[in-house]
Order: C-alpha cells, then structure tokens, then sequence
C-alpha cells in the first residue's frame, strides 16, 4: 500500500528533507510504502543459499515458507476508534477485531525507491498469518545429448 504524507512546510513548520521528496520538487508531501515484516515459520527448519525458509516436503526446493513479524508488546499507541474506517470489516465490531488482531503487527514505511524485488507469495492452510512464497528457480534438462533450460514460472 502506498501512503502520501502531506502538509509538511509553512503550517507544520516541519521541513520535508529533499532526499524524501517525491518528486524532487515537492516541498509538501512524501509518497511512502507501507510494508509488513516476515519472519521464517517454525516448520520451515532449511535454509536456502540466500537464507530463506525453506519449505518442507512437498513444496520443499521452490517454496519458502514465512509469518508475518510480531513485536514483543502490543502497540499502545494505536488509537483504533479515531482510525476504525482503515480496518476490514462490516461492523464496527468487526473491525475493532481485525485492529486488535494486528495489535503485535511490525509495520513500516520505507522508500519507494528502496524497493527492488517483489515476492510471489499467497497465504496458505486457511491461516492468514503464514505466506509461501513461490521462487523461480531454473531447471536444466538433458535433451538429444544437449542441455536445455528452462524455468518454473511463479504461479
């Protein structure tokens, strides 16, 4: 999700560092992007040459398994009835829910411009809270006496 923050200048008497603003330009607003941090799952125990969690068998060699982030303590600062509407759900009682369930979440804003990969992910086992991630990884076939690659394509 992308977030402006605005205002920034004569009223605010916050100045906007030029290195943030997006474009160069803009003296009054900032273009962010709001992340939300992963973790290695408990079942994912190897570990791939960049790291990542591996996911076990059946989707082992092409698949990390991830949860989202929690912080040691619930967020206090948070003041859900001022900011209800951002939250899911049909009633008021539905989305208080959905804001106490992401009470722990680790959240941040960073740089657009920071971003430079994108992950094929989905949540998995009807647990919002545990993504496989899909890698693509090359696979070469041996064809007539040539090699051959090929790739698995992202789902």
């Amino acid at each position: 999700m992308l977030v402006r923050i605005s205002d920034f200048g004569d009223k605010s008497g916050v100045q906007l560092p030029a290195a943030l603003r997006n474009p160069t330009t803009n003296r009054k607003s900032v273009v962010l992007a709001l992340i939300r941090w992963l973790s290695p799952h408990r079942n994912a125990i190897l570990r791939d040459a960049e790291r990542r969690p591996i996911c076990p068998s059946p989707f082992d060699i092409n698949h990390v398994l991830w949860k989202y982030s929690v912080l040691p303590r619930s967020r206090e600062s948070l003041h859900v009835d001022r900011h209800l509407s951002m939250f899911s759900g049909c009633t008021d009682a539905q989305k208080r829910a959905h804001a106490h369930s992401l009470r722990r979440a680790r959240y941040d804003l960073v740089q657009v411009q920071s971003i430079d990969k994108f992950m094929n992910c989905t949540t998995i086992d009807n647990d919002p809270n545990t993504i496989m991630e899909t890698l693509t990884i090359v696979y070469y076939l041996k064809r007539n006496n040539k090699i051959s690659r090929f790739f698995l394509y992202k789902l």
